[in-house]
């Protein structure tokens, strides 16, 4: 486990992560310009949020194509 450290207006959160999920995050924040031994504004974190709940709706968006066009079911088993 990995701590991530987030500043969010004046208040510090200290996050345990698993190392390699610690990382994604930390490079991400990173490539964002989020720096976290710095306060970070809210409206900063809500956009990269965003980004990421965007990135998994397309994701899951992908996988119930994948599945429909090889006609699998929720559990992967062919219908």
């Amino acid at each position: 486990m990995e701590k991530v450290v987030f500043s969010v207006a004046g208040r510090r959160f200290d996050v345990e992560l698993d190392d390699a999920f610690a990382q994604y995050i930390k490079q991400d924040l990173f490539d964002n310009n989020v720096v976290s031994n710095r306060d970070s504004e809210p409206t900063k974190l809500l956009q990269l949020y965003l980004k990421a709940m965007k990135k998994n709706f397309d994701n899951e968006e992908q996988i119930k194509t994948f599945m429909v066009n090889n006609g699998l079911n929720n559990e992967g088993k062919t219908l």
